[in-house]
């Protein structure tokens, strides 16, 4: 087999091939460890010879040189016209992608540090001149070894380092390296989102919870002038969450009444009407409101309210003077005999329904089953509406049927109503000296309130009330809440304004008229703001007195204002007997005494204000011995005075610890603890021993 010799470029030694497959590859000398590119010498081939005129003498090569046996290429690869073999023939830039094995030689060598890449030296010109400028054929089959077939010095073995192998081996690696990096970058990111979700979904009823609750300012400090109250050394905080509702019924709907409803009452007349709860004693206290409403109820209803479980009244409003239309849904406490409840319905029965349904002059009428029976607006019309909103709530406004969803039908009372219909139908609904009072409470509410729903539950020892009102599109719910709770605040300073020009006609409406403002300062303390979807709420939870106390006083303050001309000034108050000038002579005055789970700083507060003494509640002392200022206080002791309803309440089981110390020259009267009082020598009064 012919063989081919290539010389080293730099040591000059030739090298010696098995075949033409290996031209083109760089390789390293054995001898001078150079690396360079297997190529043959340049020489002209016969049909380059033969164009070329005059053809040039050919020298013999010297002796001393081999002889170099030339394989002429296949026919079929054209020459090209360069004259040398590129570089990027033996490293091209674009790494070849192939299949074949890594050739190792039998005995492998260190290869030495990489060198530059040496200039290609034209050949000697004893050597004859080959055209390899056409790219060799690269082989997909395992390089061979390289067999000299001399073992001397002069032809010694080469090692080949394969390009192919290499550049594919890069390749790879840049490829497992890019996606690596791609796919730390995307879990990156995928982490920074999983986090960002994850805090917000914790934080958001936080951060909606900051922006629709303002704190409650502390009140201010009254002057001389004003009535003495309970100054107590810690300020008022109010819970953080408002008080939890005490029932959890089903929101209030629009079955089986017509189109149109605007004003609605819901009740339960059998609670509010029993003989001894606390429903009577409410209701006693609305005076003739009470028994007008007991009227109306027989009258509409058939029946007495006692017989009533539950009851709901739809007012149907239409245009302005136009008397407005009611309906009536009755659920009495035992089922009905529809045989004595018929006999008295009015009109004739409709053929058209499965169910009974009359249209009467007077009324229309539907017997839903034997626990629910409909009383509505006369007419074959209005009786086909209550029929055919049997399964379905009849329409109404946005407002209405979206405030009705935060209903309770479980609660005793409940009122909802559309402010600006009622302003404009106030002549048909309320008589004439009732107008300026509901003007004022509308305007109250503003132009932000498009519905509201006022509902209220007597418990045995707690009355709650909850005002839930839907915003307009102009302002955010809970912004709205924020300003009814600081008009709320508001009320009982601009009330007592009201107040001291009313000039009531006998002592006992004349002192709950004068606590009114007291009483609505109370509750306006206790209601906390919050808010939803499209509504804000104020809700509040005080101690059973309150829902009486404030229907009576509300009750007379309303109809003293319809004979009070609150155009004049108010009238110089009365100065009233001399005080005595001690502290505690000013504590051995008279009081009613009637507390039922009412707060200590509440009672304090009223022995303040009927003694004229200013009471420091000491906070701070209290913590010492476990005690709050809202440890309920019931007891009924009469007409006793203030320093023996101070002794009653020190001798409570468990409130033994505190004590009470007189400070004549400050003209202040403290409650502490026992323990304060020793640590910082204050000297504690002693109380007359019981009689």
């Amino acid at each position: 087999m012919s063989t081919i010799a290539v010389p080293c470029p730099h040591c000059k030694k030739k090298l010696k091939l098995r075949d033409k497959s290996l031209l083109g590859k760089k390789a390293k000398c054995p001898n001078c460890k150079q690396a360079f590119v297997l190529k043959l010498p340049a020489m002209t081939t016969p049909a380059s010879s033969e164009r070329s005129a005059p053809t040039a003498p050919v020298d013999n090569p010297p002796a001393s040189d081999p002889q170099i046996e030339q394989v002429t290429p296949p026919p079929s690869a054209p020459p090209r016209q360069e004259e040398s073999i590129q570089i990027e023939l033996a490293q091209p830039t674009t790494p070849v992608v192939g299949t074949s094995a890594k050739w190792v030689p039998d005995d492998p060598v260190t290869p030495p540090p990489a060198a530059p890449e040496p200039a290609v030296k034209p050949p000697a010109s004893g050597l004859p001149q080959i055209d390899t400028s056409a790219p060799p054929v690269i082989n997909t089959t395992p390089a061979p070894g390289v067999d000299t077939g001399n073992t001397g010095p002069a032809f010694p073995d080469i090692a080949v380092e394969s390009t192919e192998n290499a550049g594919v081996a890069r390749l790879r690696e840049l490829r497992r390296k890019n996606a690596k990096r791609r796919n730390v970058t995307i879990a990156s990111i995928v982490i920074v989102l999983l986090l960002i979700g994850v805090g917000g979904y914790f934080a958001w009823d936080q951060v909606e919870e900051t922006i629709a609750t303002k704190p409650a300012k502390p009140a201010p400090a009254p002057s001389a002038a004003a009535s003495s109250t309970v100054a107590s050394t810690q300020t008022y905080t109010p819970p953080a969450k408002v008080a939890p509702s005490p029932t959890n019924g089903t929101p209030i709907r629009l079955l089986y009444v017509p189109a149109g409803t605007r004003i609605l009452i819901h009740l339960h007349p059998a609670a509010l009407w029993a003989p001894g709860s606390q429903g009577e004693e409410f209701r006693a206290c609305l005076g003739p409101v009470g028994i007008w409403a007991e009227q109306k109820i027989k009258e509409i209803c058939l029946t007495g309210p006692a017989q009533i479980e539950e009851l709901t009244f739809y007012l149907i409003l239409g245009s302005p003077g136009a008397p407005p239309e009611y309906a009536a849904v009755i659920r009495p406490t035992e089922p009905l005999k529809r045989s004595e409840l018929i006999a008295q319905f009015d009109g004739q029965r409709l053929d058209d329904y499965s169910f009974p349904v009359y249209s009467g002059d007077k009324y229309s009428s539907m017997i839903v089953d034997e626990n629910t029976y409909v009383i509505g607006p006369p007419g074959n019309l209005r009786a086909a509406e209550m029929a055919e909103s049997r399964e379905y709530d009849s329409s109404t406004s946005p407002g209405i049927e979206s405030i009705l969803k935060q209903t309770d039908r479980d609660r005793h009372l409940t009122i909802v109503f559309d402010p600006d219909e009622v302003r404009r139908q106030q002549d048909v609904l309320l008589p004439e000296k009732a107008h300026p009072f509901l003007n004022e409470f509308l305007d109250w509410l503003g132009e932000d309130v498009e519905t509201v729903a006022w509902s209220m539950h007597l418990g045995a020892d707690d009355f709650y009330s909850e005002w839930t009102f839907r915003n307009s599109t102009m302002i955010r719910p809970g912004k709205l809440a924020i300003n009814l709770k600081e008009q709320l605040d508001v009320l009982p300073e601009e009330m007592l304004q009201g107040v001291r020009k009313m000039n009531p006609g006998t002592i006992g409406s004349r002192k709950v008229i004068g606590r009114f403002p007291a009483m609505l300062k109370a509750f306006s303390m206790a209601n906390q703001e919050q808010s939803g979807e499209r509504y804000a709420q104020l809700v509040s939870n005080l101690p059973e007195r309150a829902a009486p106390n404030l229907a009576l006083a509300s009750l007379l303050t309303w109809d003293e204002s319809t004979r009070t001309d609150f155009s004049v000034k108010a009238k110089p108050r009365p100065t009233g007997p001399q005080l005595p000038d001690k502290v505690v002579d000013r504590l051995k005055m008279k009081l009613e005494v009637d507390f039922k789970r009412m707060p200590l700083e509440e009672v304090l507060a009223y022995i303040a204000d009927e003694t004229k003494t200013k009471i420091i509640l000491d906070g701070a002392g209290l913590k010492l011995v476990g005690y709050t200022q809202n440890m309920r206080q019931t007891m009924n002791l009469g007409t006793v005075s203030a320093l023996e309803t101070i002794q009653a309440i020190f001798n409570v089981k468990d409130q033994d610890q505190m004590c009470l110390i007189i400070d004549e020259n400050a003209k202040t009267a403290t409650v502490t603890s026992k323990p304060f009082a020793q640590q910082n020598n204050l000297k504690t009064y002693e109380f007359p021993p019981a009689q």
